[in-house]
């Protein structure tokens, strides 16, 4: 008879509870969240073991870990096993519903992507967080201006506005400032060119972004966005699962008599979800063909805010449709569509050298450094 066991991830250990269904026993147990932590737990799975854990910061790895040891090992969605559950939320509550749940085949699993793909989404959410940083910097080089009557438009780079007898006026600490956000934002913006360069590098002969670029509107990044969080396009079985799975979908409070239905649910990735809405941002302004007839449509009977939403839930499901039959977008333009490319190889071909970058940051060796602490 297999085993179940439930896996409760911390950083610095591991709970975990196993339940024999033949026997309607379990048993609760620990180990520390190290290399022969897991070494240990491994050497007593079975071929028909099954395991179930919580999607964490390292659940992919811990799953990569288990599958050769163990006959099936699924990640969980922690807000749908809530759902399952009383909502208590202790170690030994988490791991033995995960068990249990696992024994009676209702597992809300999720999908474990490739490690190609996982790459491709570690890299998106790093140049998320630059981005966010150099909005960040940019607007505490703006305040510093404001404060002194040298106010900037929105969209305008302080760098390109400012010249350097209108720094060298503002009062000493001010101008420490300014320059300190400005120098961050200029290495902010070298990153992101390195980080969108190793996407593009990544993803340069991947079939469903060179099919999603065909759609007007869609850019590098939101195409590899759709590509690497939809992920294989078979799993979804309607388009209503689709924008389920974006956030996308309407939230629904029914009742009785009572069935009203609000605003997007916003559940799944927002990273998927920003790019969307991003994306259906510029096709309403530039767009003239189906979509921006779609969205002058949707404008006119629920307005801009609600039309907008309405084109990313439109652009999401004819982008799954798309890699689910390989079929490009039917009102693609050529000569934009070879644009895209042609930008996508040139940023492809501009790829740091991160061994360079490794050797400069660490002349030395590990060895090295530690006979000079030793000497010293």
């Amino acid at each position: 008879m297999p085993r179940y066991f439930g896996l409760d991830l911390h950083k610095r250990y591991v709970h975990g509870y196993e339940w024999q269904v033949d026997q309607h026993k379990g048993r609760h147990f620990r180990f520390p969240n190290t290399e022969a932590g897991w070494a240990t737990f491994v050497q007593q799975l079975h071929a028909d073991d099954e395991v179930a854990l919580e999607v964490t910061g390292n659940a992919f790895a811990v799953h990569d870990l288990l599958s050769p040891h163990a006959g099936k090992v699924l990640l969980t969605n922690p807000l749908e096993l809530k759902r399952l559950g009383p909502g208590r939320h202790t170690d030994r509550k988490d791991a033995e519903r995960r068990a249990k749940t696992l024994a009676l085949g209702m597992m809300p699993a999720v999908w474990v992507p490739p490690p190609a793909v996982r790459e491709v989404r570690y890299l998106l959410q790093y140049r998320d967080r630059l981005v966010r940083n150099r909005r960040r910097y940019r607007t505490q080089a703006k305040s510093v201006l404001q404060r002194h009557g040298l106010p900037i438009p929105w969209k305008v780079d302080p760098r390109q506005w400012l010249d350097r007898d209108e720094v060298n006026r503002l009062p000493q600490a001010e101008r420490v400032i300014l320059l300190s956000a400005i120098r961050q934002l200029e290495a902010v913006d070298a990153d992101l060119h390195a980080v969108e360069a190793e996407i593009a590098r990544q993803v340069a002969d991947q079939p469903g972004v060179q099919l999603l670029l065909t759609i007007t509107g869609v850019g590098l990044i939101t195409a590899v966005t759709i590509w690497a969080y939809l992920g294989d396009p078979t799993r979804f079985r309607t388009a209503k699962q689709v924008t389920r799975y974006a956030g996308l979908d309407a939230s629904v409070h029914q009742s009785g008599e009572q069935d009203h239905r609000g605003r997007i649910s916003r559940n799944g990735s927002k990273l998927l979800r920003t790019a969307l809405v991003e994306a259906a941002h510029a096709v309403a302004r530039h767009d003239q063909g189906p979509f921006g007839e779609f969205f002058h449509r949707k404008q006119q009977q629920i307005g801009h805010h609600k039309a907008v939403v309405a084109l990313a839930r439109k652009l999401l499901i004819v982008a799954w449709r798309m890699l689910l039959t390989g079929q490009p977008y039917r009102a693609a333009k050529p000569t934009l569509v070879a644009q895209k490319q042609r930008r996508l190889v040139e940023v492809a071909q501009a790829v740091t050298d991160w061994d360079a970058v490794a050797e400069a940051l660490w002349p030395d060796s590990l060895e090295d450094r530690h006979r000079r602490r030793r000497v010293a």
